[in-house]
């Protein structure tokens, strides 16, 4: 037996201790036994001289040979000795026949202790074939062969049956032991895996967000796995968004590569398990930069999975390329469905913070509505129903800039009347028709300098996030437009555009009806002239003046 663990180790300590008392106990025994008044001169001399050689064997063996001499054979090369030490015995005290056999019986007994049926076998074999040598020895040299071949006789099958069943005892030690060591090391795996699902569990739930539970899981990934970076893919098809963290804690994010085809990752959130690579090369799919940039030799791919639902994915990876065990792949396992809830709950949480603010920022658009009405309820004129209008839909949609342009309808001319925020200059448009907007009559989004269609007047400028123009329209006539700049956060949903597009229209045809009405009672149709109803007015009002201020 060789101490490979510390249960090991305490279990040959206490055989030691015990093989070297139950020597000193034997030599002890004989030496009492040797002092009894009923004991011949002759085996007196044989107690003693067994008794010697056992105290002798004591003092060699356990305390001036090295331990780790004969290695795991040590126990078996003990009892050996002590059988051989054990003939002499019977040799002066009457040989198969002697009243001391008992004592040649120990060493064969004391097998059991190294619970190896090979031990028992070869210490037994020794046993017989000194006892057989004996008993041939007493026929030639005993007058009473008869007597003394009988009674060997019956020692040898004694003997035999002890052999018998010191073997079946040490094999049955030797299979429960087995056992045990077994359960206990499937118990210990067990005890691993529940204390690594829960200080990952304790760890996920302390985390505030995705940094500090990837983090979590590369503490726990590295010293259970010896990992030395992790990657997470977010989405049902671990496509949407990639995030890695190293050795040293960093959360780096990358876009995932969308042109791969059958690769691990794909196909563990195809097959719904485990995808076990253990060197990147073999993998034609996987594109360079997990080789070259993050140096990744081999890898577990593990779906995250929640109530039925794919999550995500995590990749767990070593630099070189490694033979994963079963052990490590169920690890693993339990390493992913210990994140999996954590990263559900996360997930959600993010959705709903997500709505949260989204429901706010809506509910700023129709407080911004009703600032837009009242504010426009109180303008006197056009420029100052620009500039209300502008204003009011930059903070009402939460934008970096907003311009008001309005139709004159005199000139046919679209130009700019009111600004806010940072707006850049717009130019005025001859010809409201030209306005995209307008023309299609809904609003005009552009996102990027690669869209399709991008207004001739407001070329896209880099590093904004675009622009969207929506029509002023009253009565299926159109009055102007207004020309959005949004910024990040910015709530810019076309039915809220329509809406504030419509109260900025509404009030400016509201605002030229009033001023067409009052040009036409106060004004002559064919001259152009003020006419009697407005002169009377007139000169009322200059006759309280004069009366106010004390005038003739």
């Amino acid at each position: 037996m060789t101490g490979r663990d510390p249960v090991e180790s305490a279990y040959e300590r206490r055989v030691r201790i015990a093989s070297e008392v139950a020597t000193w106990g034997v030599a002890g025994t004989e030496v009492v036994s040797a002092a009894l008044p009923t004991v011949d001169p002759l085996a007196r001399i044989g107690l003693l001289f067994s008794a010697v050689l056992l105290a002798a064997f004591a003092i060699i063996w356990f305390h001036v040979l090295p331990r780790p001499m004969f290695g795991r054979f040590r126990f078996t090369v003990g009892t050996a000795i002590t059988q051989v030490l054990g003939a002499p015995l019977l040799v002066l005290t009457g040989g198969g026949a002697s009243p001391y056999f008992v004592f040649f019986l120990f060493p064969t007994l004391a097998t059991t202790f190294a619970t190896s049926v090979s031990s028992t076998i070869a210490v037994g074999a020794i046993a017989l074939l000194a006892f057989v040598t004996m008993m041939i020895g007493d026929v030639f040299s005993s007058s009473d062969s008869r007597d003394a071949l009988s009674v060997g006789a019956i020692h040898l099958s004694a003997l035999g049956a002890l052999i018998a069943m010191t073997v079946l005892i040490t094999r049955t030690m030797q299979e429960t032991r087995a056992t045990l060591r077994q359960r206990s090391t499937e118990l210990a795996a067990q005890n691993q895996e529940l204390e690594m699902s829960r200080s990952t569990t304790l760890a996920m739930a302390r985390a505030r967000d995705l940094g500090e539970l990837l983090r979590s899981v590369h503490e726990a990934a590295r010293s259970v796995l010896g990992i030395e970076r992790v990657f997470f893919f977010s989405g049902a098809d671990a496509s949407d968004d990639g995030y890695t963290i190293g050795r040293d804690g960093a959360i780096e994010p990358f876009a995932v590569d969308l042109r791969q085809r059958d690769s691990p990752r794909q196909r563990a959130m195809r097959l719904r398990r485990v995808i076990v690579v253990n060197d990147i090369a073999t993998e034609p799919s996987v594109n360079e930069r997990v080789r070259d940039t993050y140096h990744v030799g081999a890898g577990l791919f593990l779906p995250l999975l929640h109530r039925g639902e794919l999550l995500g994915q995590l990749v767990l990876s070593v630099p070189a390329a490694r033979e994963w065990t079963a052990r490590e792949v169920r690890l693993a396992e339990i390493l992913g469905e210990s994140v999996a809830p954590s990263v559900a709950s996360y997930l959600a949480l993010d959705e709903v913070r997500g709505e949260r603010e989204s429901l706010a920022g809506r509910m700023k658009v129709f407080e911004g509505m009703n600032q837009l009405v009242e504010a426009l309820a109180l303008t006197t004129d056009e420029p100052s129903t620009g500039q209300v209008a502008a204003r009011a839909v930059a903070q009402g949609f939460r934008l970096i800039a907003a311009t008001s342009l309005f139709v004159d309808p005199s000139l046919a001319l679209l130009e700019p009347v009111g600004t806010a925020g940072a707006a850049r200059v717009h130019p005025v448009v001859n010809g409201p028709t030209n306005c995209p907007a307008i023309r299609a009559g809904k609003p005009f989004h552009v996102q990027s300098a690669s869209d399709p269609v991008i207004c001739p007047y407001m070329p896209f400028a880099e590093g904004s996030e675009g622009y969207v123009c929506v029509p002023l329209v009253a009565g299926g006539e159109p009055l102007g437009a207004l020309f959005m700049e949004p910024t990040v956060g910015s709530v810019v949903e076309d039915t809220f555009l329509r809406a504030a597009a419509d109260r900025v229209a509404l009030s400016l045809a509201n605002r030229r009806v009033l001023e067409t009405a009052q040009r036409q009672a106060t004004t002559d149709g064919l001259t152009g002239l003020h006419n009697r109803h407005f002169l009377q007015q007139q000169l009322r009002i200059l006759h309280s003046l004069a009366a106010r201020h004390g005038q003739p």
